[in-house]
């Protein structure tokens, strides 16, 4: 194990699970299992390739890949060497693509097979040498081997950097407008991983289901690094079917799982039309939109306990607020503030309301934004005398839950996309 210069905690995530748990799996991929030792490993060696295709601190990353290990080693391999990761959402066609390439300055690309025909029209963006294809059936290809990346012996030291470094890029659409790239620091990334950590509380004894796509804060920083950062095993897989993932849950043991809103429905109907026991199970949380009560009604029904509710976004790259994972839970409702974050509702002249009265969430967490890239006046306005605005409205009750209202600006959730 590398040790500790002036490293940041993000840089070191991994630490923790190499020290105590190393030969313990860390992740599950398909057939293949990966210990912390290999995942660190594995990192370390990718970092290296990146640095010998002249990737230095500050340079960015474009990462167009599903769940998958490289995808995840990736981010940690970025982290090491200062470089800023930009995760591709898996849905994005070629023009959506360009787009983000162009306005980060992309040096570098790592993308799978599946997006060859989008990634053929984002040439001229790139030095060829720059170009890297994830080929799981080796076919010919014009673009060079992501396995190249790997073949170089493990870096022993990384780049030293400042807490407020750029870890990575992520774009959302929000209500308006072009995407923005909300950009989160080393040390933001590693609040929202701790602030997940301590909200879902999670311990080196669980198995997480992870099926949320890792190029969103969902997957990323509320369950996959989490989860490392405690020695707990991850089940990596790409948006299960409910079947696939009733059968992954029941194989091998899995104590938590996340899904969006939508996928909890189907999840809950496919139980009920095909029952089965999982008695490893003992949380999961539902997110992306709304999980409506009578939902809430069949999934205790199922399991006689109540999945988890919360509320974030892309700007904070976590849950600002949950149901608390033990106590009382109100359904429907946006549960309470979460670890470290401060909360408030105002009008729209920036006063804070009373309660029961509906306004404008604002919060204040180490896990915000440093700003948008490339864009200082959205970033000037996304924040109110240090406060974040969320663009969500709600009220908050007698005992201090949050009850979602509507967004400042109308938009539209399609099974957790804005």
């Amino acid at each position: 194990m590398i040790q500790s210069k002036n490293y940041t905690a993000l840089q070191s995530l991994l630490d923790g699970g190499v020290s105590h748990y190393p030969d313990k799996i860390a992740m599950r991929f398909e057939s293949q299992t990966y210990s912390y030792r290999q995942l660190h490993q594995m990192s370390r060696k990718l970092a290296n390739g990146m640095q010998n295709n002249g990737i230095a601190s500050g340079d960015r990353v474009a990462l167009f890949l599903p769940n998958c290990p490289e995808a995840v080693t990736a981010f940690l391999a970025c982290y090491m060497i200062g470089a800023i990761a930009v995760p591709l959402n898996y849905r994005y066609l070629a023009e959506e693509a360009r787009y983000v390439i162009e306005q980060t300055g992309a040096r570098l690309i790592i993308f799978h097979a599946q997006k060859s025909e989008s990634v053929n029209s984002l040439q001229d963006l790139f030095n060829p040498a720059g170009m890297f294809i994830l080929n799981p059936l080796a076919v010919d290809s014009q673009y060079r081997d992501a396995k190249d990346l790997f073949a170089f012996p493990e870096l022993t030291e990384y780049s030293e950097l400042l807490e407020e470094h750029p870890a990575f890029i992520l774009y959302t659409s929000g209500s308006t407008g072009k995407p923005k790239g909300v950009i989160h620091s080393h040390c933001g990334a590693y609040s929202a991983i701790q602030i997940s950590r301590q909200a879902l509380d999670f311990k080196h004894q669980d198995v997480l289901l992870v099926g949320k796509p890792i190029s969103h804060a969902g997957g990323l920083q509320t369950q996959l690094m989490p989860a490392l950062s405690v020695g707990a095993e991850v089940i990596l897989t790409m948006k299960p079917s409910p079947a696939e993932a009733v059968a992954l849950i029941k194989q091998f043991s899995v104590s938590e799982s996340g899904m969006l809103a939508s996928d909890l429905l189907d999840f809950i109907e496919y139980l009920e039309e095909h029952p089965n026991t999982l008695p490893s199970l003992n949380n999961s949380i539902g997110s992306g939109d709304a999980v409506p009560v009578e939902l809430h009604h069949r999934f205790r029904d199922l399991f006689g306990w109540e999945v988890l509710e919360g509320c974030g976004m892309t700007e904070v790259g976590c849950y600002y607020s949950m149901n608390p994972r033990y106590g009382l839970r109100k359904w429907g409702s946006m549960g309470k503030p979460c670890a470290d974050t401060q909360i408030r509702l105002v009008n729209e002249r920036g006063e804070q309301v009373l309660q029961g009265e509906t306004g404008e969430i604002e919060v204040k967490m180490p896990s915000a934004t440093i700003g948008y890239w490339h864009d200082p006046d959205s970033s000037q306005q996304l924040f109110h005398n240090g406060w974040l605005r969320t663009g969500d409205l709600a009220y908050c009750d007698e005992q201090g839950y949050l009850w979602f209202v509507g967004r400042k600006k109308l938009m539209i959730v399609r099974r957790g996309s804005n």
